[in-house]
């Protein structure tokens, strides 16, 4: 069989290959473990190579600027802040920038709650992108409707994964002046198997699935948890602690072989923004004031980058600049690190397959009774104030003990 990357391992199926082939002959497959991989018709292809060029792996596209300066933000819309899993400066932008005349291209659920890659063009669906959907998207022939909104005239902003930008970014091999980029600092991502076995785990226990909040901030935004609402109003929320989604997503056991070296960890990027979480925005603003309702870190990588701070964030999304490498070493320490892969991750792999999640979990990953009780307690303690006056006590002490 034909290998396109470089290093099959390290193909991050970001489906510029797939999208570029004049003759239509590669098609991403999915393995066994449930992650997409090019795989090519060898009897249609002519050998034109433009799968290699164009595969970011390959080729890395070019960086936009050394030394990017960072913006700590928090959308202006309490509403969308709620929805979102940080300070909701994405979604507001998609909403700014769609009143524009844009079109968004970014992450939602289908209706049997896929993650995929949707265009957006209403003010009414960009509620849709909000929130973190730690699965990887689907991105079928995204690019190539990019491109034909290009060519239309049509200013487009794409949200993806740095492997995603990349591949977008090749497949153009051009920076058009009116598409806009913006990347996340991503932890990794486990397969759309993994994700589906999952929903029909708890839609049996549980009933239809309504909505799904990868991190709700019902309870506050350092401590978000994984909620599902179900047709009948329940809702079912729980940590990396006892949620087994959210631990297989934690513990590194599930990730895409790529992830594990991912080929781009680096503070300046292809991208015009990059965003993250902002856990200690009141370490990088001085007097600002950590209401536990979350903020974004904002890496301004290009002028367009530039352009949407002091556009599209206007009147939208309130800034305070910070030191770029302080951020980065508070919260974004996923920028420039692959996460490690999980000593049990191919044979939990294996169980998967021939066991399904819940006795893959319990085999590999168990949850506890004790673990229950835990999540119990610090939740009512974190509800009541004590938790989160502990925590501020015990960074005072650690900030105290290093002076």
């Amino acid at each position: 069989m034909r290998a396109i990357c470089r290093d099959t391992r390290l193909c991050a199926g970001c489906t510029a290959c797939a999208n570029i082939c004049p003759q239509k002959c590669i098609e991403m497959i999915e393995n066994e473990e449930g992650f997409l991989y090019p795989q090519v018709d060898e009897s249609r292809c002519v050998n034109c190579n433009l799968c290699e060029k164009t595969c970011p792996i390959n080729t890395m596209p070019k960086i936009n600027q050394a030394n990017p300066k960072t913006r700590v933000a928090r959308t202006l819309d309490n509403k969308l802040l709620e929805q979102c899993s940080s300070g909701g400066v994405f979604t507001t932008l998609a909403k700014t920038f769609i009143e524009s005349n844009g079109v968004v291209y970014g992450v939602i659920y289908d209706t049997n709650f896929n993650v995929v890659h949707q265009r957006i063009d209403s003010e009414e669906d960009v509620a849709r992108l909000a929130g973190s959907k730690y699965v990887q998207s689907f991105l079928g022939d995204a690019f190539q409707q990019i491109k034909v909104d290009l060519l239309r005239g049509k200013p487009v902003l794409f949200c993806g994964t740095p492997c995603q930008v990349a591949g977008l970014r090749n497949y153009l091999k051009k920076d058009y002046a009116d598409l806009y980029c913006v990347d996340l600092v991503c932890h990794g991502v486990p397969s759309p198997k993994i994700w589906r076995q999952y929903l029909e785990v708890i839609t049996k226990r549980y009933g239809k699935v309504r909505t799904v909040n990868f991190r709700s901030k019902s309870l506050g935004y350092h401590v978000s948890v994984m909620e599902e609402i179900f047709s009948d109003g329940r809702k079912v929320r729980g940590s990396a602690r006892t949620n087994m989604m959210s631990k297989i997503f934690f513990k590194n056991i599930a990730d895409r072989y790529s992830c594990y070296d991912c080929q781009f960890k680096t503070v300046s990027r292809c991208s015009d923004l990059t965003i993250y979480d902002s856990w200690h925005a009141d370490k990088l603003v001085p007097g600002l004031k950590d209401d536990d309702k979350g903020y974004t870190n904002v890496i301004i990588q290009s002028s367009k980058g530039q352009y949407m701070v002091d556009n599209f964030f206007k009147d939208n999304i309130t800034t305070y600049d910070v030191d770029t490498l302080k951020a980065i070493e508070l919260d974004g320490s996923m920028a420039t690190k692959s996460v490690v892969m999980h000593d049990k991750r191919n044979v939990f792999y294996n169980a998967i397959n021939n066991e399904g999640i819940v006795s893959s979990v319990n085999k590999f990953l168990p949850i506890e009774k004790k673990d229950y009780l835990i999540e119990k307690l610090k939740l009512f303690l974190y509800s009541v104030g004590i938790l989160r006056s502990a925590k501020r006590v015990k960074e005072q002490i650690k900030v105290t003990l290093k002076k």
